[in-house]
């Protein structure tokens, strides 16, 4: 009976210890974030998601026959490098003095983003009736890298032409994430007036413009994205193996609209006054160029794809799908 109570007290204990541990979800965290801020904290996440979701649009320079299609799934991983877990930046104070407001820098150097350690940065004040504004720069979620899954269709049309659909709502680190991908392909080879050219490897060219969402614990979007994605891609039949080869141009930006709330000190009192302040700011990733290695293995229907991308966070994608050409 003792050693029953023992185990149920452990129990609750690890229980609350976690509770106590939980993460505070992803779009409450920059909603904590003042505008001047915003850019070094979130720059890791608008580049992580904008290579990401750039990913595997394309598996092959061959197009589908007419109303020939596979679907499968996407999955992702990019990683994060060392140096986007820190980030130098500037933050402001606000102190009360002689009846006045008077506001003040506060450098800040190697401070976490939101791919940063795990513990607040707290702002430091010059005095006692000072405040941070910001008064802290909230936990990063520690990632060296970031997953993303994703299904995908892509179907043949008339003349080498091929459409692609790829759209998932999933949450990432406590917020809800709505995606949505279109896109089109042109296998050159198939055009009319290069049709009838021998050419030895099948070369195309594809783009797709794809959105996401990130909304806060109400519901409201308080991010949101704009994607488009240009790429060329050259590959080979070899029986079962086909090795492909690509580039691409790209694009990210990233709209966040939110309400700031911070403090500052009341002239008179001295108490703290609690201030709102709307932020409306669009950003852009660092990702603008990629280069893509890879192959596919076609045992049958079956696809099994493997590419590396060659951008500032390095991408792996693997794809499991069902091809009827």
């Amino acid at each position: 009976m003792k050693s029953y109570k023992f185990i149920i007290i452990m129990l609750l204990a690890v229980s609350l210890i976690q509770a106590q541990q939980s993460t505070e979800p992803l779009a409450e965290k920059i909603k904590k974030v003042s505008e001047e801020l915003l850019e070094g904290y979130t720059q890791p996440l608008i580049t992580a998601f904008g290579t990401g979701i750039s990913t595997g649009l394309f598996h092959s320079a061959y197009s589908h026959d007419f109303l020939g299609f596979d679907i499968g799934i996407r999955a992702m991983y990019i990683q994060i490098p060392g140096s986007a877990k820190f980030y130098n930046d500037t933050a402001f104070a606000c102190s009360l003095n002689t009846n006045t407001l008077d506001y003040y820098d506060v450098p800040l150097d190697s401070i976490g983003t939101i791919f940063g350690p795990k513990e607040n940065t707290v702002v430091p004040v010059a005095s006692d009736n000072a405040v941070a504004i910001p008064p802290y720069i909230p936990a990063g979620f520690n990632l060296s890298g970031v997953p993303l899954f994703m299904p995908q269709l892509n179907v043949g049309l008339l003349g080498g032409a091929e459409f692609m659909i790829r759209y998932i709502p999933f949450t990432f680190k406590g917020s809800n994430v709505k995606f949505l991908g279109l896109g089109a392909k042109e296998q050159l080879n198939k055009l009319p007036v290069l049709k009838e050219i021998p050419f030895p490897l099948a070369v195309a060219i594809g783009g797709a413009y794809q959105k996401f969402q990130i909304q806060d614990s109400l519901g409201a979007t308080i991010v949101s994205s704009n994607i488009w994605n240009i790429q060329l891609l050259i590959s080979k039949h070899l029986i079962i193996f086909e090795p492909v080869v690509g580039f691409g141009l790209e694009g990210t930006s990233v709209n966040f609209t939110y309400t700031f709330n911070y403090e500052i000190p009341d002239t008179i009192t001295g108490a703290p006054i609690s201030v709102s302040r709307p932020v409306n700011i669009t950003l852009h990733s660092q990702n603008h160029y990629r280069a893509i290695l890879g192959f596919n293995l076609r045992p049958g229907p079956i696809i099994f794809h493997y590419d590396i991308n060659f951008l500032p966070y390095m991408t792996h994608n693997l794809i499991l799908s069902i091809s009827i050409r």
